[in-house]
């Protein structure tokens, strides 16, 4: 049977029967990412590139991008090299192709040689008009409003935030600035690359997050902001651990960890939250345990200072760290067996109860992400009137969110449920309605 990374979709895997590749022969063309991954399962075999049109003719136009032609690596760590990958890499091109996932070195080397490089001069004088502050102060207000739909709606609004990339990018490749508004320019470049690619990966198209984080981290070093850059490197962490690349996970993690030494104190505290779900996907408690108390000492250490954090990180506050946090609790409890792991459990189901049963419409997408986290954390705990009512509260956020991950855990909170449905009108009713509203699966 044929397995490989790129065949997961939150870090469950799925085969491909021996007998299918007959009907390829046969002139079938599987789905994307099967095709895909057959060319580079094919190009490593046998240590020569394949042509995708060579092997699917009748697929041409869902041809991938594989690692080694994308140029994100090649490419020098300075401001013209940053104009280099914007004009080498179609701007359209993150909308339209399909990407295969990057592990390893290809993976972590760019945040390794993040670390090694100055900081460049981000003034340009170009063919375009000149690029004056208030355009500028227009290009952050969009930035912080592409944000706020992500938490909003999770991935609906793809697409607008991915041209905003484009607008903004061709402003950096052609506009003249000096290097003040060239920092503020590719700082809003780093963030809507970095909003894109946490669509992206709500979308469950990793190999498409991987290189919308990548290109945002080289907009971070021309805008000469590791607080942003250690963000970024943090989320490519997240991602690493979700396709059960380890070892990628905690490199990326440690570079975060060590480039948000220079950040303020609350991109510090939302680095370490993070950096509990890679310890914790390690089976670290030490580790996780050691972070969250760093994460909150940080984050008290935040409320004294008086410079005001940056934009992008008005989210961090008390409830986000401690929903992420629950679910590493809930992560680590995997790897604890007997009374251990259900203390975890009832823990983590205490952490996650603010950011979960959040009201409000400010954080919907993480509401219902960390509501299903908590339902489950309720199931496992016992308490299966607590879990139904909590995934029932979630629920009503679903309309209004695209994501397929949020999507997939209550879907697997609908498999966990099934146990219970026997003489048990309430779960019989929850998962009806889950039934009716979670997007159907592809046999």
């Amino acid at each position: 049977m044929l397995e490989h990374d790129a065949l997961s979709s939150n870090a469950c895997p799925r085969r491909v029967h021996e007998k299918t590749p007959y009907h390829w022969l046969r002139g079938k063309v599987p789905h994307a990412p099967v095709r895909d991954i057959i060319v580079d399962l094919l190009s490593q075999a046998l240590d020569r590139p394949i042509a995708f049109d060579a092997l699917w003719p009748a697929s041409a136009r869902s041809r991938p991008v594989p690692p080694s032609s994308d140029l994100i690596g090649d490419i020098p760590w300075d401001h013209e090299g940053l104009q280099t990958l914007l004009g080498k890499w179609p701007l359209s091109m993150p909308t339209r192709r399909t990407f295969l996932v990057l592990s390893g070195a290809a993976l972590t080397g760019p945040a390794w040689q993040w670390l090694d490089t100055p900081v460049p001069n981000p003034a340009h004088l170009g063919t375009g008009s000149a690029v004056v502050p208030p355009m500028v102060d227009l290009v952050e207000t969009i930035v912080a409003e592409a944000q706020q739909l992500d938490e909003q709606h999770g991935s609906s609004a793809a697409d607008f935030v991915a041209a905003q990339f484009t607008a903004v990018a061709r402003l950096v490749r052609h506009g003249s600035y000096d290097a003040a508004v060239g920092k503020r320019l590719c700082a809003a470049l780093a963030q809507l690359a970095q909003t894109s690619g946490w669509m992206a990966l709500e979308a469950g198209d990793d190999g498409k997050a991987q290189r919308w984080y990548m290109t945002g981290l080289r907009a971070a070093h021309s805008a000469g902001d590791p607080a942003l850059a250690s963000s970024i490197m943090a989320l490519m962490s997240y991602q690493a651990i979700t396709l059960r690349k380890l070892r990628d996970g905690l490199q990326l993690s440690a570079v975060a960890t060590k480039t948000a030494a220079r950040a303020p104190s609350i991109v510090q505290a939302i680095i370490a939250a993070r950096s509990t779900l890679v310890h914790a996907s390690a089976g670290d408690h030490a580790g996780v345990e050691c972070s969250r108390e760093r994460a909150a000492d940080l984050l008290t250490r935040a409320a004294q200072e008086s410079a005001p954090p940056p934009r992008w990180a008005g989210y961090v506050n008390a409830a986000e760290l401690d929903a992420i946090s629950g679910r590493a609790l809930i992560a680590l409890a995997r790897h604890t067996p007997g009374r251990r792991r259900a203390l975890l459990t009832s823990e983590a189901a205490h952490l996650l109860h603010e950011r979960a049963l959040d009201p409000s419409d400010v954080h919907r997408r993480s509401a219902l992400r960390h509501g299903a986290w908590l339902s489950r954390a309720h199931l496992h705990n016992g308490d299966l009137e607590q879990a139904v009512s909590v995934a029932q509260f979630a629920l009503q956020r679903l309309p209004q969110v695209t994501s397929a991950r949020c999507a997939a855990l209550l879907a697997d909170l609908r498999t966990d449920l099934i146990p219970y449905t026997r003489g048990n009108a309430a779960v019989r009713d929850l998962i009806a309605d889950l039934d009716r509203q979670l997007p159907r699966q592809d046999p």
